[in-house]
């Protein structure tokens, strides 16, 4: 069982980081064309979130990883 839930916590887990390079990229790209301000602010928040989404899920990636290490040996 934890297996199963180790495996599905580090897909959502590089999902999210991979959402976070590409929110990351929109941020970069948007401040050197120059874009709105209020644009700009929209993508560092989305970044921002997927940042901590990233973090979270590897918290519970992490956990779900010692727990299976411990249930399995």
């Amino acid at each position: 069982m934890w297996t199963g839930i180790w495996f599905m916590t580090n897909i959502v887990f590089v999902v999210c980081v991979i959402a976070y390079l590409f929110a990351h990229r929109s941020v970069s790209e948007a401040k050197h064309t120059k874009a709105e301000v209020s644009k700009i602010q929209s993508l560092i928040l989305r970044r921002k979130v997927l940042g901590i989404a990233s973090l979270v899920m590897f918290l519970v990636m992490a956990g779900s990883f010692m727990m299976n290490m411990k249930v399995n040996g």
